[in-house]
């Protein structure tokens, strides 16, 4: 099943189209940041790096989960955490 976008009306209507062509990760990391640290996002949507932004999380995430295959006994956060790559968006 694939994860909708949590709260589209959160998003300007092209941000919120842009977030679910990106695919399935971005639409994940999208939820994972509105649901976890609101005010980011909105500070990110404010001053219009949230798209780049999440871009840039996608790709960190797609990069690491990609070449790790021998660690597919563990979970997608626990790689990532191994990799110390944050959960959260960054700090506007």
């Amino acid at each position: 099943m694939i994860e909708e976008l949590y709260s589209p009306k959160t998003y300007p209507r092209p941000v919120a189209d842009q977030i679910e062509q990106m695919g399935a990760l971005a639409v994940s990391i999208a939820n994972r940041w509105l649901l976890g640290w609101p005010k980011r996002v909105t500070s990110l949507l404010k001053s219009g790096t949230y798209l780049d932004s999440l871009s840039s999380q996608v790709g960190q995430e797609k990069d690491i989960l990609a070449n790790e295959a021998n660690l597919r006994h563990l979970a997608r956060r626990e790689i990532l955490e191994l990799y110390e790559i944050r959960e959260s968006p960054p700090a506007c």
